[in-house]
């Protein structure tokens, strides 16, 4: 057989085509090494992203709205900055709380315990003597308390006839009693016999002479009295500082349909003159028997140079409170200027 008779495959087996070169050591470590490389940089990747995920996401208080959340690592660093000041200072003042009110509540106790009244109006009368001066109309805020103990109608009651005979005490001769919803503006009778039978345990059989009235509804208990009362209590809510804005408005509007007057003659003695005879006059001293601060609603007009006590962390009506009341109203200076 001729070479050129050969077959294809023999020809292809005499004659293999030629295979790729084997990879140095070389190259196969350089390969090895870029895998790596790349390995690392993914795990690299993935870890700083979890950090950003961990930063972003589970650093930031929940309940914190989106648009305050922060998208870069500078917002990040600002928001936990101001997070931790803010936390530093709610620490802080939780600490300050604490101690002011055990040192507010231990002050209310040992003057409670220093100034008590024994049921005695010489002791009273002893308190107050010496000082410059001492109020003749004392406003009063009371808070209504339907559950707790010593709450409801009676507990009202009951606080009412305590403060009227320390007032009685000090001199003072108008106690105007506020309680917002107005509880005890219908009660003038059982109001009545308890501030008696309070009285009695001061005074003995021979009592001093009160009145009860409700500016509101122009009611009087009792309706006739044989001497002047030793004291006069006006008791008033929340509507009677709006009533008393309508009352005053249609009183304005009648008289100047009659021509009796022009707008520009209305000025604050004339409106404190009606403040007076459809509410109350202006007390001079406003004692507060609860923890802060807080008018509840007390008619705005009646307030403007009052002189305005409440003792802090205080929830009780007693006696030491309305005492300090009155000494800090002895000391007050009342400056009226235009």
């Amino acid at each position: 057989m001729s070479p050129a008779a050969a077959s294809p495959n023999l020809l292809g087996h005499l004659n293999p085509s030629p295979s790729l070169p084997e990879s140095s050591p070389s190259q196969m470590f350089k390969r090895s090494s870029d895998t790596s490389a790349a390995k690392a940089k993914n795990r690299s990747t993935g870890l700083i992203q979890r950090i950003k995920n961990y930063l972003f996401l589970n650093l930031v208080p929940l309940g914190t709205s989106p648009a305050q959340i922060p998208t870069n690592i500078f917002q990040l660093f600002v928001f936990h900055i101001y997070h931790t000041v803010l936390i530093f200072l709610h620490i802080l003042l939780s600490i300050y709380l604490l101690f002011a009110r055990q040192y507010y509540v231990a002050k209310n106790n040992f003057l409670a315990f220093l100034y008590h009244h024994h049921r005695t109006p010489q002791l009273i009368a002893q308190d107050i003597k010496g000082l410059a001066k001492t109020p003749q109309h004392v406003g009063i805020i009371l808070n209504y308390k339907e559950t707790e103990e010593g709450g409801g109608i009676e507990g009202l009651m009951e606080q009412v006839a305590d403060v009227a005979s320390w007032s009685i005490g000090a001199c003072v001769k108008q106690l105007t009693v506020y309680e917002r919803s107005g509880k005890l503006n219908k009660s003038h009778e059982a109001t009545y016999k308890v501030i008696n039978r309070t009285l009695k345990s001061y005074y003995g059989e021979t009592i001093p002479v009160v009145r009860l009235r409700t500016p509101h509804d122009k009611t009087v208990y009792p309706e006739e009295l044989v001497t002047e009362p030793d004291l006069n209590i006006s008791f008033i809510s929340q509507e009677d500082g709006r009533q008393f804005l309508v009352d005053l408005t249609r009183e304005f509007a009648y008289k100047a349909a009659k021509g009796e007057f022009e707008s520009s003659k209305v000025t604050v003695e004339s409106v404190d003159r009606l403040a007076s005879q459809l509410v109350i006059n202006e007390p001079e001293l406003i004692v507060l028997f609860g923890p802060k601060l807080d008018l509840d609603g007390f008619p705005p007009w009646q307030v403007r140079l009052s002189e305005i006590y409440y003792a802090p962390f205080n929830n009780s009506v007693t006696y030491n409170v309305l005492l300090r009341g009155i000494r800090r109203y002895s000391k007050c200076k009342i400056n009226i200027g235009r």
